[in-house]
């Protein structure tokens, strides 16, 4: 397993241990990111395939805003079970990690719901 960026100690059943760190089982933060990502993208094509065929109920940009939303959202906590990777995030509150993700999740917010009110707005035109 790639040992670069490496969980913190943990005792839960799923632990890795990365031999080239050392003998501490660890959390394996890599497939939980893998998994998650995996997760976000069956259910962004469900979403889709529900859009396409359906109801049209999404705005443009919609699929932007949920893609980096989700997505930096649980980069920001998984950050919580990875270990410091630079010496300087140690006596920060959120490490640079974290740090990074706050603007973007904010500006995939900001997609989400301008797609959204321009759905709403789109959709009570064509009833006028």
């Amino acid at each position: 397993m790639n040992s670069e960026i490496i969980g913190c100690p943990t005792t839960v059943p799923w632990v890795f241990i990365f031999d080239s760190v050392d003998s501490q089982p660890r959390h394996p933060a890599q497939l939980y990111e893998a998994m998650f990502y995996g997760l976000v993208f069956i259910v962004g094509v469900l979403l889709y395939k529900k859009n396409t065929f359906f109801s049209k109920s999404f705005g443009t940009g919609f699929y932007f805003g949920y893609c980096i939303t989700t997505i930096f959202t649980f980069r920001f906590f998984i950050e919580f079970l990875k270990e410091v990777q630079e010496d300087f995030e140690r006596t920060m509150i959120l490490d640079m990690g974290q740090l990074l993700s706050i603007p973007i999740i904010l500006v995939g917010l900001y997609f989400l719901l301008i797609s959204l009110y321009k759905k709403k707005k789109n959709c009570s035109m064509a009833y006028n």
